[in-house]
C-alpha cells in the first residue's frame, strides 16, 4: 500500500489552486437596449429647436418677412407693369396731327408717325412732315424710339445734326404730342389713326405767281416784270420744266437786259381741293394729280374731302 499513498501525495502538491468563483460567473451576459425611433421629421426637430430658442426665432421671423416683402414687391410691379401694358392698347400703325408750323419758315403742315412695335417697350418707324404746297415732304428714321404704358418717346435727326424728339402720350384714341428742336420752342399736337391712303385726293395743275393763279406762263411773267422797280417789259417765257421752275425773261425801256431767271416766284405747282393741301410732292412737279391729302380726319371722295361716314 505504501505506492497508493506515494501516488496521492504527488498529486496532492500538483494540483493547481482555481480562484473562487463568484456571482458574476453565473449571470446573464448584457443586451444593449436600443433608444425608442424619433418619428419626427427633421423639419419638426428645427422648429421645436426653433421654439425653444426665442432669439432665434425673432431672427428668421424677420428674415423670412423682409424675403416676402421683397418678393411681393417685386411681383406687385411686374403685375403692375404687365396690366399696364394690356390696358394701353398699340400705338403701331399711321398717326397724323392736325396742321401745325411745326418749323416757322415752312408754314403749316403735318406731322405723321408710322410706328411698329417690335417689342412692348421699342417703336421703329419713321417721321414724316408735309402738307405745304411749297415744300416736298421730309421723312427721318426713327433713331430711338421708346414706350412705357402709355407715354413714348422718339427720337430723330433732321439731317443738320440736331437731334428733334417727339413725346406723347396716349388719351383714349388720340396721342398727344409735344415736338420739340434745340433752339425753338416746344409745339403740341394731337394725332389721331388716320391712314394717308384713303386721304388722298385728285388736285390739278396750275401757274402761281404769288399765291394766285394765271391762265398760262406767259401772263404771270408780264405780271412778275410790271411788280419790279422799275418795271421791265416783257420779253419772253418758257413752259415750266420737271420741277416746275417757269423761265421768265424781260428787259429795260431802253433795250437793256434785264430779269433773267430760271428759279422765280412764278411756278407750277399743284392747286389742292378745299379742305387738303399737297403732301406727296417730291422736288419734281408729281406725274400725278393725286398728291393731295385730306385735312384733319375727313377721307377722299373723289375730288372732294368729306367726313367720315
Amino acid at each position: 500500500m505504501p505506492e497508493i499513498q506515494i501516488t496521492l501525495r504527488v498529486l496532492a502538491t500538483t494540483k493547481r489552486k482555481l480562484p473562487p468563483a463568484s456571482s458574476e460567473d453565473f449571470a446573464m451576459p448584457k443586451v444593449r437596449t436600443p433608444k425608442p425611433s424619433d418619428g419626427r421629421t427633421l423639419v419638426d426637430r428645427l422648429l421645436d429647436r426653433i421654439k425653444n430658442n426665442r432669439v432665434a426665432a425673432v431672427v428668421i421671423i424677420a428674415c423670412l418677412g423682409i424675403g416676402a416683402l421683397a418678393s411681393l414687391t417685386d411681383s406687385t410691379r411686374k403685375l403692375t407693369d404687365a396690366l399696364s401694358s394690356l390696358t394701353s392698347k398699340s400705338v403701331a400703325g399711321e398717326w397724323k396731327s392736325h396742321a401745325a408750323a411745326f418749323y416757322p419758315s415752312f408754314g403749316q403742315e403735318f406731322m405723321r408717325l408710322h410706328l411698329q412695335e417690335p417689342t412692348a417697350d421699342q417703336l421703329v418707324g419713321f417721321v414724316q412732315f408735309s402738307g405745304n404746297e411749297e415744300m416736298r415732304p421730309r421723312i427721318f428714321p426713327i433713331l430711338e424710339g421708346k414706350r412705357s404704358g402709355k407715354s413714348l418717346r422718339l427720337s430723330f435727326d433732321s439731317g443738320d445734326r440736331v437731334r428733334e424728339i417727339v413725346v406723347g402720350d396716349l388719351a383714349g384714341s388720340e396721342l398727344r404730342l409735344v415736338y420739340q428742336r434745340e433752339g425753338r420752342g416746344a409745339v403740341s399736337a394731337t394725332a389721331r389713326h388716320v391712314v394717308q391712303a384713303t386721304q388722298l385726293v385728285d388736285g390739278r395743275f396750275g401757274i402761281l405767281y404769288k399765291r394766285k393763279e394765271y391762265p398760262d406762263h406767259r401772263t404771270a411773267c408780264l405780271q412778275l416784270l410790271k411788280d419790279l422797280d422799275p418795271p421791265e417789259i416783257y420779253k419772253q417765257s418758257e413752259p415750266p420744266d420737271e420741277y416746275g421752275n417757269v423761265h421768265c425773261v424781260g428787259q429795260h425801256a431802253d433795250g437793256r437786259g434785264g430779269f433773267d431767271m430760271f428759279q422765280n416766284s412764278v411756278r407750277q405747282q399743284l392747286i389742292c381741293p378745299p379742305n387738303s393741301r399737297g403732301a406727296l410732292v417730291d422736288g419734281k412737279t408729281p406725274k400725278s394729280a393725286k398728291g393731295c391729302e385730306c385735312d384733319g380726319e375727313l377721307i377722299a371722295s373723289g375730288s372732294q374731302c368729306v367726313p367720315r361716314a
